[in-house]
């Protein structure tokens, strides 16, 4: 918010302000006010990087975590296909057999009749 107020003054309106300033606080008063001013917009700039800081700390958190739960899906997902594979796989060989049976099964049972 200061950022945006100290871009958008220009050095004429510094002066005006500095000049309304003196004349309200006094030229006793003026230089403790500007060093306490000063020292609260210093305050706010530590607080302000430190709340920033925090945010990219966790953002970078967000991504780790968020990169290893994505890595977890595709392991899962692989190791599903491969079990998928392996049972269509093993499902085919077995698959034959019933089928040879049942036909092999129907002729064995018109004989028997």
């Amino acid at each position: 918010m200061f950022a945006l107020i100290f871009d958008s003054v220009g050095a004429g309106e510094w002066v005006v302000l500095l000049a309304v300033l003196l004349v309200v606080m006094g030229p006793r008063r003026l230089p403790s006010t500007l060093r306490t001013i000063g020292s609260y917009y210093a305050k706010f700039r530590r607080a302000a990087e430190s709340f920033k800081r925090q945010l990219l700390e966790m953002d970078t958190e967000i991504q780790r975590e968020f990169s290893k739960v994505e890595q977890e899906v595709e392991d899962a997902a692989r190791a599903a296909e491969r079990e998928v594979d392996e049972a269509m796989t093993a499902g085919d060989g077995a698959a034959a057999r019933p089928a040879d049976d049942a036909a092999r099964g129907s002729g064995d049972g018109n004989q028997a009749s």
